[in-house]
């Protein structure tokens, strides 16, 4: 059957109509997929795990190897002598650290072959914690669940500073926070020192207080010190011989009675999320409610 002139354009109509409708608009761009991730730092790489995008980390550095969730992740390196080629080679477009990483030099390498780099600032305080849990949480496009995550870290250290405040009156314990890469070179942790803050929040004194930043341990400064507590990063306790092993270095083997307590190591390296759960964990230790050794 012949159609009329007028019912042929209808339908050439329709036929133009439809195959527009089935073709790509070439304006509207397929949504890009998100960047894939190097962090530097257990802080940062702590909070990007925590914040939902551990996904897309495809390297982290030496120090961040203490967190389980990073167990299958390749390893770019001590985080101050970082490599431009080995960081290249994972094809990751952004790179999070913190203020440690470098050199200078690599990390202005690596922007000049395109990728971004954005360090953040690693000092020992809960304000810097907080704002450094909101600044990923922002550039990794989740600003709610960064909210969230410094809600939670304000509930542990106000349960935290709740036990400290039941127990106003009586003598805090003296902590004396040692960082052990080996049975032969532990350092001090003094003033300014992460391990110097999860002691203050956990209401007890730093025994070495009067030190800034990390010393090398002696039997001077250990007497000196007179500690109640030896803290220690729990992947150490191993490493030392235990609490056998610290009785036997210098000024520990002089002070009687000091019982040893840890905490994870990532979170004697660097102030991150689990920054309040730390502090409950030394507070349990110091009680006798575990976290001891």
């Amino acid at each position: 059957m012949k159609l009329p002139a007028s019912k042929w354009g209808l339908f050439a109509a329709l036929l133009a109509l439809t195959a527009h409708a089935a073709s790509p608009d070439p304006k509207k761009a397929e949504p890009k997929a998100a960047p894939k991730l190097i962090t530097v730092g257990p802080a940062v790489t702590q909070t990007v795990f925590a914040l939902g995008a551990g996904d897309r980390v495809v390297g982290v550095d030496d120090s961040s190897g203490a967190l389980p969730e990073v167990s299958k992740v390749r390893t770019v390196g001590y985080q101050r002598a970082l490599s431009a080629e080995g960081v290249l080679s994972l094809g990751a477009g952004l790179l999070l650290g913190s203020a440690e990483a470098g050199p200078p030099a690599v990390l202005e390498q690596l922007k000049q072959a395109g990728m971004q780099v954005e360090t953040f600032s690693n000092e020992p305080t809960v304000e810097a914690a907080r704002s450094r849990i909101q600044v990923i949480a922002e550039r990794l496009g989740t600003p709610d669940k960064g909210r969230a995550l410094v809600a939670k870290l304000d509930e542990d250290l106000a349960r935290a500073a709740g036990r400290v405040a039941s127990v106003k009156g009586t003598k805090p314990p003296r902590v004396l926070a040692v960082y052990a890469r080996g049975a032969g070179a532990m350092m001090v942790a003094g003033s300014g020192t992460v391990a110097d803050t999860l002691i203050r929040l956990s209401g007890a004194v730093n025994a070495a207080e009067g030190m800034q930043g990390y010393k090398p341990l002696s039997a001077e400064a250990v007497v000196a010190a007179a500690p109640d507590f030896v803290l220690l990063p729990a992947g150490s306790v191993t490493t030392v011989g235990g609490a056998e092993g610290l009785a036997k270095q210098p000024g520990l083997s002089q002070v009687k009675g000091w019982r040893l307590v840890t905490v994870e190591d990532v979170d004697f390296m660097g102030l991150g999320p689990g920054l309040g759960r730390a502090v409950g964990r030394l507070q349990d230790g110091v009680s006798g409610k575990g976290g001891g050794k």
